[in-house]
């Protein structure tokens, strides 16, 4: 009988709303901590005497900090527990986004953005890993869809609200508006991650909030826990290899976006934050809705989501090759970071369906931690050719354009047939 006329959805409402709402707030608020640089972007590169190279390091720099400690996260994580690695990890990118009000020259900025990337590394894995603790595979779709909404959502408030900070804060009490902004958007991060260390539960057999039989009944669709987490991936090298390469690729177009979406509306003659934050809203709301129904495709059409997220890619493969043409437009550079946006961030929500898709056997925390840092790799050099092309060229068209090229790469990536046995069909069978 299919699982999901077995388990009462009772179960999961109560999973939803203790679980996936909690990762969804932190998530909201991570993005907003590694994103609200591309406003900050506006007026401290006059303070601090940034070029668009610089910028273009600094965002790298961050990348870096994650990638070098993205292991070692997933590795404490099974040996700490959720509850303590969350909120370690909450508390400290809290405290390193706050001290960017004390920023004074370049040096500090790069210490501190790579600072940031070394506390925040492991968190979405490590969350996208959690959620797989709690929901079944064909159930996984709708969890991740919901908990990665953060990504767009975090996009409409830090468009809005940087943008309200740095136009209603500057030169309150002397100081630059973005400094306020960083610690007003930081300080919510440390407040989270003291709740978390008092409330989460590691694994549903700890959650007080579910019977005994309804965990009895849930813990019967989800894998058998490890009993130890080692440090090496449990995931066939084909099986990474055929998710990591697509992912480097939809990261570099989602970093295209998420950097410089602001710089784009700034350059087609807006000079008010105010304007630019609610401008910079929109692409991130059509992308919220993108997720929802990603996700829900994703689980209803388990065996075309490979297909699903190729064409995802096309999409935005075809914004970033337009707005390289036509960016001088407001029109154009609202529409094609929309289309854009809205693609990437859909590409996201079912690649990270496709772990159980292609894999052997039931993937780790650690299988999670090696695909997303390989991603982060292309987060430390893609900005930071990004930001040398725009200063030696004068364009973002190059920029945009190779990224395009990527796009398309990772489409016809994930359209090479692969065929395996499922370990959630020998399941089922």
């Amino acid at each position: 009988m299919p699982q999901k006329e077995t388990l009462p959805a009772s179960i999961f409402r109560r999973i939803d709303l203790r679980i996936l709402v909690l990762l969804s707030v932190a998530y909201i608020i991570n993005c907003i901590d590694r994103a609200n640089i591309s406003f900050a972007h506006l007026s401290m590169t006059a303070d601090l005497h940034l070029s668009e190279a610089d910028y273009g390091l600094a965002v790298g720099i961050f990348y870096l900090g994650y990638v070098l400690f993205e292991l070692p996260a997933a590795w404490f994580f099974s040996r700490i527990g959720a509850r303590r690695s969350f909120s370690r990890i909450m508390i400290l990118w809290g405290l390193a986004g706050m001290a960017m009000f004390f920023c004074t020259d370049k040096t500090q900025f790069y210490g501190l953005r790579f600072l940031l990337g070394v506390f925040e590394a492991g968190f979405s894995p490590l969350a996208l890993y959690f959620l797989s603790l709690w929901y079944p595979a064909n159930k996984m779709g709708r969890a991740i869809s919901i908990q990665q909404l953060a990504g767009p959502l975090s996009g409409v408030i830090v468009s809005i609200l940087s943008g309200v900070i740095l136009a209603s804060m500057q030169n309150v009490w002397g100081i630059s508006g973005w400094r306020w902004m960083f610690v007003l958007e930081s300080f919510p991060a440390i407040c989270l991650g003291i709740w978390i260390l008092l409330f989460l539960p590691e694994r549903p057999q700890a959650a007080s909030w579910l019977t005994q039989d309804e965990k009895t009944i849930l813990l019967k669709h989800l894998p058998a826990p490890k009993k130890t987490e080692t440090f090496t991936p449990t995931l066939h090298m084909r099986s990474l290899f055929t998710l990591i390469v697509p992912y480097i690729f939809i990261v570099c177009g989602n970093d295209i976006f998420s950097f410089w979406l602001p710089h784009f509306l700034q350059s087609t003659h807006i000079q008010s934050h105010m304007t630019i934050g609610v401008l910079s809203s929109i692409p991130y709301l059509f992308a919220t809705l993108t997720m929802l129904t990603a996700g829900r495709l994703a689980d209803s059409a388990a065996t075309t989501r490979r297909t699903l997220c190729a064409i995802f890619c096309l999409c935005g493969a075809g914004a970033l090759a337009f707005l390289a043409y036509h960016g001088a437009s407001l029109g154009s550079v609202l529409a094609c970071s929309t289309v854009g946006l809205a693609s990437l961030y859909g590409a996201y929500v079912v690649f990270w369906t496709l772990p159980s898709s292609v894999a052997s056997r039931p993937p780790s925390a650690t299988d999670f931690a090696v695909i997303n840092t390989c991603g982060m790799i292309a987060g430390v050099l893609c900005p930071i050719i990004v930001g040398k092309l725009a200063t030696v060229t004068g364009s973002f068209a190059p920029a945009e354009l190779g990224t395009a090229v990527l796009m398309l790469c990772a489409a016809a990536f994930l359209t090479i047939p692969y065929v395996k046995k499922s370990y959630n069909q020998s399941k089922t069978q």
